[in-house]
């Protein structure tokens, strides 16, 4: 084990697998595991279709825009950094039988996993519905411009009782 990692929380050993822990998994399967978890497939589906159809309508399509599909770097700042339960994440190189079945593995830390879970499907599903949800109408009514202007005839010099108003004497 290189760069063996430890809770957060309660510094259990992250091989021991605390309560904590609510994620181990090799970086190319991150992203998959946590939608997994959250058994959030049919929102995280249209959640990509819905991105990917936005990024192609405004022609600023970039690899980096599709990034949080897959890397797991990029999925923690658009979805899990701002969940009350997500406790961290880091990176640890574990080995198999073999050395060359090793991996960096991704840790997911969270001081309650199956509400970090339910936190994490409602992101997605908040996410989707945003995107699914068309755009409100403009507001119809007359701009600041579209006002007819003054006339500085009828308005004429302010009275000065209106500026100074009297104090009334006791």
């Amino acid at each position: 084990m290189i760069g063996q990692r430890h809770c957060p929380f309660c510094k259990v050993s992250a091989l021991n697998a605390c309560s904590h822990l609510a994620l181990a998994a090799e970086g190319r399967d991150f992203v998959r595991r946590c939608v997994e978890l959250c058994q959030a497939q049919r929102q995280w589906q249209t959640l990509c279709e819905l991105r990917r159809k936005q990024i192609r309508q405004s022609g600023n399509w970039s690899p980096e825009r599709e990034d949080f599909t897959w890397l797991e770097t990029a999925f923690r700042s658009e979805f899990l950094d701002r969940l009350r339960w997500f406790g961290g994440m880091e990176y640890e190189w574990r080995t198999g039988a073999k050395p060359e079945q090793g991996g960096f593995y991704v840790l997911l830390w969270s001081r309650d996993p199956k509400q970090l879970w339910w936190e994490l499907r409602e992101e997605l599903e908040r996410q989707a519905n945003f995107l699914a949800s068309p755009p409100l109408p403009a507001r119809r009514g007359a701009t600041v411009s579209e006002f007819p202007q003054r006339s500085s005839s009828t308005a004429g010099p302010p009275q000065p009782w209106l500026i100074h108003p009297p104090i009334p004497s006791s």
